[in-house]
């Protein structure tokens, strides 16, 4: 056991030390290219049979209202229909059965009551069929590609299309790198959590303080940019619930720059979490889940109409999760509500209003371990926790949303929507570990108690997109532009009490959070009120020119106001106006399956550093350059890319050397003033697949080979070093199922890896280290009927010992989890 710990963490540092990683990006590229390949034979007779018999599916659609029957074709088709309850009401349908493609299965529900189906860009429409022509009705009159974004209830990997740019647009439309993971892979996996899921995307990696505070970089950046339905959405500080995902359809990540979405921030990554919206016929579902470490997790989500005319629609969903961990003496209770009513007020107008409420009760926070003096680890036993069962972080957020959409008749649309957001601290109390001055001993550690009551932040978001096509020069073209606002005001807590232990000095390894350490009732002491209100405004346009048929020119920019103010603080306001984010792109459909790519973007980053004269030091500017190729086959249910990147982030603040020492703007603190000298390098190459290779058998795979350096700073030191060495070069994700059938048919088996290279971290003359290594897990489900199932999910099937995080000095030492397994259990009516 302790060799394997010393060979998890303690590997040389020698460049790409795993080899897995590099078959697997091997096999990624080749399979990329092959699939890409196969498409191009124009003599393969086979796949034309193939691709001829795709695009039809078996249905089995009972009669019932016109209504209905539409509703449930759409949902199993994955397309959306935009129903015209003055067209369908009191209509009847005999249902649909056999086989059909969508535009044959639209035409045979509609041709009986003279109405017909249009597409449009973001689904189907319906009309009445003109006079004259009842005779020879058309099939579809398809005008323009569909692109519903919805997963659920499709049982692919594959996204039709993502909403994380203001519109719909599928991912060959979007040229920069975009991961969608869809409801079936968050199912499959057992990903209860946003953290969950970004451990399981590709190019995204997960910086652990604990389990309950982390942070998510890519491409070397922190990730700050989240949004709930394509809203802007801050993490709340200290009373940050993590997202559920029982609540959603799908996680889109785009990386890179994200200038035309946000504006300010990192160029890394952005992250939309879109939000289960209600559906047109009944369905109900629960799911039980058992675990190791005691857990109990249940699952209800309800859905359906509220009106006989299908007009009003609603959808409730509740989460109860209770857990320990793998540490001795951990615990968490988490609550989840979410409710959600759409009313179609008018046959073009359709109006949302959610309310979704977290509740997470964590005893047991914190607790990280040290290492040695020399940056090694200590080898504590795995469900070592260096911190007190009373140990408590109770916290809760609430939030309002509302959205109008409405369609016009020339295919134009506006959507307006706002939300509001409360994030809570109900009470932190901690007792937490620090190696006290001129310590001989690693094991030999002091303890302090602090207590935090209070915690507030509020934020309010809005805003207005139009987004419809136009026509110049004889061809058509698209057009997006809107606004936006933001406002975030977060409050410190309102009461605090801490209180050290000097002696007698504790022994770790004889450390028991349940009798080691007793809670301490300290009076509350009303901290200062000090809140701080950050403000940012946009406005918005993009168009997307068609050039020619496969020839496409993206051109945009975004103007944004940032302002911060810090009260009882007037020296850290700051501000930004009016300042301009371009945006450009091309997109060159090579043939009717792979489109290439290019792009260029920007995005700034405010900073409240100040050089010797007392001026804020302007923003930091990134500059985001993409590159690929993108795939779209087997008629959508799979996608491929390939591409590189690279990032330049300028301006920076950094230490001006020769300024006085401590500056005299800030006199109290030991620091030189500040100068915007900085500048840093982001670049690498990845390729991802996501969606069904052959019939049944469906898969997420990405790699990334990440360079990150800095390149002018004015620390000698750290010229030419990564900017976060403990990100590793090479990262790859793999995750696949496959259906069986015959005499096995309802199993589906599946399993994955994440693999990555080894990385380290040096302060000072101290340096950690943690080799390449691999977790590998594995899955089966059993479909008993179309309504019941089960799944069992082991989780680090080898029990591999791993540091999700280490440091060389202070507490930096944090577990992977040890080997666990998760059985569900799955109804749907």
């Amino acid at each position: 056991m302790s060799s394997r710990r010393t060979s998890a963490a303690g590997a040389k540092h020698a460049g790409f030390t795993p080899t897995p990683v590099a078959h697997a990006a091997r096999l990624l590229l080749l399979g990329t290219l092959a699939v890409g390949a196969i498409y191009a034979l124009p003599a393969a007779a086979q796949q034309t049979n193939a691709t001829a018999s795709a695009e039809a599916r078996s249905y089995n659609i009972p009669a019932g209202t016109l209504d209905q029957v539409l509703g449930r074709f759409g949902r199993e088709a994955g397309v959306m229909i935009a129903i015209d309850p003055a067209l369908t009401s009191g209509l009847q349908s005999n249902g649909l059965q056999g086989n059909h493609s969508v535009a044959s299965g639209l035409s045979t529900l509609l041709a009986p009551h003279q109405l017909e189906a249009v597409g449009g860009s973001s689904g189907y429409r319906l009309r009445r069929v003109p006079a004259g022509d009842a005779a020879m009705l058309p099939a579809v009159s398809v005008t323009t590609s569909v692109r519903d974004a919805g997963t659920e209830g499709t049982r692919s990997y594959a996204a039709r299309a993502t909403t994380i740019g203001k519109t719909s647009q599928t991912l060959r439309e979007t040229p920069q790198p975009v991961t969608v993971l869809t409801r079936q892979f968050l199912d499959d996996r057992i990903l209860p959590d946003l953290t969950d899921v970004l451990q399981n995307t590709p190019g995204v990696t997960v910086d652990y303080t604990d389990s309950e505070r982390v942070n998510y970089f890519s491409r070397g950046y922190q990730i700050d940019a989240l949004q709930v339905d394509g809203m802007t959405f801050n993490q709340g500080g200290s009373a940050f619930v993590q997202p559920d995902t029982a609540v959603l359809d799908r996680v889109e990540i785009l990386r890179g720059a994200s200038g035309m979405i946000r504006g300010s921030g990192n160029p890394s990554a952005t992250v939309n979490m879109v939000r289960k919206r209600p559906t047109a016929d009944f369905q109900a579902s629960a799911a039980l889940t058992l675990g190791s470490w005691d857990r109990r997790r249940l699952e209800a989500d309800v859905s359906g109409t509220l009106n006989e005319a299908g007009t009003l629609r609603g959808r409730l969903v509740a989460v109860d999760d209770d857990k320990e961990f793998f540490q001795k003496g951990r615990t968490e209770h988490k609550q989840v509500f979410y409710g959600v009513v759409e009313a179609d007020i008018s046959p073009r107008t359709t109006w949302t209003t959610s309310l979704q409420y977290m509740d997470l009760d964590a005893s047991g926070a914190w607790g990280n371990l040290p290492g040695n003096f020399d940056g090694t680890p200590l080898n504590l036993p795995r469900n070592t926790y260096l911190g007190a069962a009373w140990n408590r972080w109770d916290r809760y957020n609430t939030q309002a949303f509302t959205e109008i959409q409405h369609r016009f008749d020339n295919e134009w649309s506006l959507k307006v929507n706002a939300a509001y957001t409360q994030f809570r601290l109900r009470d932190f109390k901690q007792s937490y570990m620090s190696r006290p001055a001129g310590a001989t001993n690693p094991y030999l550690m002091s303890v302090t108690q602090s207590h935090y009551i209070g915690a507030e932040n509020d934020q309010l978001s809005a805003s207005a997109v139009a987004n419809g096509p136009f026509t110049l020069f004889g061809r058509k073209h698209e057009l997006t532009f809107g606004a936006e606002t933001v406002r975030n005001k977060a409050t410190d807590s309102r009461g605090v009490a801490t209180s050290s232990i000097g002696a007698p000095i504790i022994d770790i390894r004889n450390w028991d959070p349940y009798t080691s350490y007793a809670e301490i009732d300290q009076p509350i002491t009303a901290a200062p009120n000090k809140p701080n209100t950050t403000s940012q405004q946009a406005l918005f346009g993009t168009a997307r020119f068609s050039i020619t048929d496969p020839f496409t020119v993206l051109a945009g920019a975004r103007i944004s106001w940032w302002d911060y103010k810090s009260d009882g603080q007037p020296t850290t306001n700051y501000k930004v106006t009016r300042e301009i984010t371009p945006y450009a792109a091309a997109i060159y459909d090579l043939s009717r399956n792979i489109s290439a790519y290019a792009s260029y973007t920007e995005i700034f980053t405010p900073q409240s550093a100040k050089d010797i004269n007392d001026n804020i030091l302007d923003p930091i500017r990134g500059e985001d350059y993409e590159a690929g190729l993108k795939g779209e086959f087997f008629e959508g249910r799979l996608n491929a890319s390939i591409g590189i990147f690279r990032i330049n982030n300028v301006g920076k603040a950094v230490d001006d050397a020769s300024s006085l020492r401590p500056c005299p703007n800030n006199p109290t603190v030991d620091a030189y003033c500040k100068i915007a000298g900085g500048k840093t390098r982001s670049e690498g190459w990845e390729a991802e697949v996501s969606g069904e290779i052959l019939p049944g058998w469906s898969m997420m795979a990405g790699y990334t080979n990440t360079r990150t350096k800095y390149i002018i700073d004015t620390s000698a030191a750290n010229v030419g070093q990564p900017l976060r060495s403990i990100d590793p070069r090479h990262l790859f994700r793999l995750f696949t199922t496959y259906r069986l059938d015959g005499n096995l048919q309802g199993w589906t088996i599946g399993g994955g890896a994440q693999v990555q290279s080894d990385s380290y971290v040096r302060s000072g003359t101290i340096t950690s280290r943690q080799g390449g290594y691999a977790v590998y897990n594995a899955m089966a489900s059993y479909r008993f009927n179309d309504r019941y199932s089960v799944q069992i999910n082991i989780n680090n099937l080898f029990d591999k010992i791993y540091y999700k995080k280490f440091a060389p000095t202070g507490i930096g030492y944090y577990y992977g989890d040890p080997r666990n397994v998760m059985v569900s259990l799955r109804a749907k009516f």
